[in-house]
């Protein structure tokens, strides 16, 4: 729930940075950058699931 909950931060984040691009404070690639990413790793976290692997003997 942490990840998730970072992620969602990140994301909030990186688009007030993206928007602050927009408005030609930052460069706009920073903040599609960090925008991207933290969607991606996002998105990632929460399709992660536990798998069974086997049994190691």
């Amino acid at each position: 729930m942490k990840k998730v909950l970072i992620g969602i931060v990140c994301i909030i984040i990186s688009f007030i940075l993206f928007v602050l691009g927009l408005m030609k404070f930052l460069p706009v690639i920073i903040g599609s950058v960090l925008l991207f990413l933290s969607i991606f790793f996002t998105v990632l976290f929460f399709s992660e699931r536990r798998r069974f692997k086997g049994i190691n003997l």
